[in-house]
Formats: C-alpha cells, structure tokens, sequence
C-alpha cells in the first residue's frame, strides 16, 4: 500500500510529505513530553519555528517556545481523546489534570514542528 498523502500535496525539498512522515515526528515529540525530556522535546522545533497559544500569545524560536513546554510538564493525566493526521499537518484534542479542553495543530516540515496552535480551556 502506498504511504497516504494529502490531496494538496504539502511538499518539502520538491517531495510529497506523507502523513506516517509527520506521524512519526508527532510520536517522538509526545513521548519526549510525556517523559518530561524537555531537551528531546526542543530538538523538534527550529530557530524559526512559531507556537501560537491562547493563554500566552505567540513565541518564534527554540528558545522562546521552551518555556512554554517547560511549564507544561509531563501534563499528568494527558488523555487524547481524538487525532488527526494529513500530510504535514497534525490535529489533537485532549485533556489533563486541571484542562477541561486542549486542541493543538501541528504543521511539520522537514521532520522539525514549523509552526503549532494550541488553545486550552482550564478546568473550573
């Protein structure tokens, strides 16, 4: 079976981005956030990489994002409740300990996140 790819055909370096591709990205980023390895988290990101949050604005870079991640801990009680993957693009919805709602979109470009949402709704 070939490797599924979006209709759109995001492309990086002239090459179709499949979704296993972006996947994969998504499962080592997830597993280094949930072990609380912010170090592994941050290689996922770029100098030029964009995090958009409701709760705290927008930051561009390794170095402005990290906090961000860093004060998310290893979100106890994380539960994903649906996921999406297509070609480049990852969408995620979620909750934790103290999150009633979390959603977050993913666009990954030559295997690094270039640019992720996320918007959080905290419990009451």
């Amino acid at each position: 079976m070939a490797p599924r790819r979006a209709p759109w055909g995001p492309r990086q370096g002239g090459h179709i981005v499949t979704s296993e591709a972006t996947q994969a990205v998504i499962d080592r980023h997830m597993a280094a956030l949930q072990a609380g390895d912010i170090d592994t988290v941050m290689e996922d990101y770029t100098d030029d990489s964009v995090f958009i949050v409701n709760l705290g604005g927008v930051a561009v870079g390794r170095d402005a994002i990290r906090p961000f991640l860093a004060a998310a801990g290893e979100l106890p009680g994380y539960a994903r409740t649906a996921s999406f993957t297509e070609g480049d693009t990852y969408y995620v919805t979620w909750e934790a300990d103290g999150i009633a709602f979390g959603t977050d979109t993913l666009i990954v470009r030559d295997g690094r996140i270039a640019i992720q949402t996320v918007s959080i709704v905290l419990a009451s």
